[in-house]
């Protein structure tokens, strides 16, 4: 395991490098426009290439050294893992395609939700959500209807996310937060576990890229980090389901993407109500108002100690859950109340 995380050292800045130059070569750049897009000059859309060629490695890597104790290699092609990495690769293609030619968003949400309503069939259990387990005891099976579901649950977290992705390293620092939880409910010897954790590494190096407006995500790092991390979220929900004490449950992954789904349906009702499409851009988003109140750092501070600082509490403090959830709630509503006040002011 010691030479896994080592090759970290020289392989990720490789991939770092490629990955700027393929971005280059195939002109991928995010072009300001001065209303939404505020950057001064063209930025590099590598964030797809980049995340998409270290988990390919890593998953790679860690198939052939399979046992991490023994080192043998391992070799299954039918593997959940190698149909993990399609589906994400197959995300980062649709993603790639959307930062080129700006695919219809709701295009975009049928054919990825196409894409894993199809994939959920060839994977095992403990990537669907088979079973609705509540903080109050209660226990919701969803038997035939549980790819469905999942597949919507999957639709909903990636265009909370992606509508989140509008502030310099923004999307980057959600991903950390929510692996880091997300890492702490495996064992150590799990394969997601290492992964995990050289992702997040990953995470912290793009993200300080990414901060100095040297690079962006763009659709396809999101597609690509949302689908990753959102499996890796059913995959802990489930192999944590039938503990005696686990953490892990319906209003608890609520409150992790809490913040970014809440901004989500309020984006969605107040275009519906101005009748307006749902899925057009604005600069309502809470990054949006939180940036121009704060600048980009008290953003990045603010946004991510809402999503961290209830989970860290709820760790210790797991009775706490039903308040902590509200109290968010109570936050977000007063952040955006902000406005209207200034708006009258």
């Amino acid at each position: 395991m010691l030479l896994i995380f080592l090759s970290t050292v020289v392989i990720v800045p490789l991939i770092l490098a490629a990955s700027f130059r393929i971005a280059k070569i195939i002109n991928l750049y995010d072009y300001p426009d001065k209303v939404r897009k505020l950057h001064i000059k063209p930025i590099l859309l590598i964030g797809g290439i980049f995340f998409q060629f270290v988990l390919t490695f890593y998953f790679c890597l860690l198939f052939y050294f399979g046992s991490i104790e023994k080192f043998e290699p391992i070799i299954n092609f039918n593997s959940n893992y190698f149909v993990l990495l399609g589906i994400i690769s197959i995300s980062f293609l649709i993603g790639i395609i959307d930062d080129k030619k700006n695919i219809k968003p709701f295009i975009k949400l049928i054919l990825i939700f196409f894409l894993y309503f199809l994939s959920l069939n060839f994977v095992d259990t403990n990537f669907v959500i088979k079973k609705l387990s509540f903080y109050f005891n209660l226990n919701i099976h969803l038997y035939s209807y549980s790819i469905f579901f999942t597949s919507i649950c999957l639709i909903i977290i990636l265009n909370a996310i992606n509508m989140a992705d509008g502030v310099n390293s923004l999307s980057s620092s959600i991903f950390f937060i929510w692996i880091f939880f997300l890492n702490l409910m495996l064992p150590s010897g799990d394969f997601f576990f290492i992964i995990n954790i050289l992702l997040m590494l990953c995470l912290i190096i793009f993200g300080i890229l990414n901060y100095k407006s040297k690079c962006f995500l763009g659709d396809s790092g999101c597609y690509v980090l949302v689908t990753y991390t959102s499996f890796l979220t059913i995959y802990a929900y489930n192999i944590n389901l039938d503990s005696f004490y686990s953490y892990l449950n319906i209003e608890s992954i609520f409150l992790l993407f809490m913040i970014p789904g809440l901004d989500m349906i309020r984006l969605f009702i107040t275009r519906i109500f101005k009748k307006k499409n749902p899925f057009s851009p604005d600069n309502n988003h809470l990054h949006h108002l939180l940036l121009y109140k704060y600048g980009n750092l008290k953003t990045l501070i603010i946004y991510d100690l809402l999503i961290f600082i209830p989970w860290l509490v709820y760790i210790f403090f797991i009775s706490l859950l039903p308040y902590l959830i509200l109290s968010v709630l109570i936050i977000y509503i007063y952040l955006i109340s902000l406005k209207y006040k200034n708006e009258k002011n």
